[in-house]
């Protein structure tokens, strides 16, 4: 689309551009990874990205690479990980390894101003509160408002 007919676009939908920077720092205080995601390819499922909860996913319906493996986790309730969004209380991430309490819990899997990592939940007993260490630096697990754990 031309810059003129999408500026129109905006305009009438009353909405507003904004810098792409804004954006990714929007996304990413929703919990959800914009950038660098080809680093996620081949290494998680949908549902361990949190697409079930964003409607991503239909168990009903269709053919997917990943489906069989993604319908069992689902129905033998063996979600074990998920991708969530990290934040640097102090120090300087220079490690891949997620630790608390010396045991790995979790991998960083995006390392930019907008960290993501895959972590080892279990709702039960996960405490977003929890710091956690990340090579030198402390860090913690963010949990996005919309993401309801039983």
């Amino acid at each position: 689309i031309n810059l003129e007919k999408l500026y129109l676009s905006l305009k009438k939908l009353n909405l507003k551009s904004v810098d792409q920077q804004e954006y990714y720092k929007f996304s990413y205080n929703l919990g959800i990874a914009q950038k660098e995601t080809n680093k996620l390819r081949n290494k998680l499922f949908g549902i361990e990205c949190n697409f079930e909860e964003l409607n991503g996913i239909d168990f009903k319906k269709g053919c997917y690479v990943g489906q069989e493996n993604t319908a069992r986790i689902k129905l033998k309730e063996k979600l074990k990980k998920r991708l969530f969004a990290i934040k640097i209380l102090e120090g300087k991430i220079n490690a891949e390894e997620i630790t608390y309490e010396d045991k790995e819990i979790g991998k960083l899997l995006i390392n930019n101003q907008n960290p993501f990592a895959l972590i080892k939940f279990q709702s039960e007993n996960f405490n977003f509160e929890d710091n956690l260490k990340c090579g030198e630096a402390k860090i913690k697990v963010i949990k996005p408002n919309w993401l309801k754990l039983s």
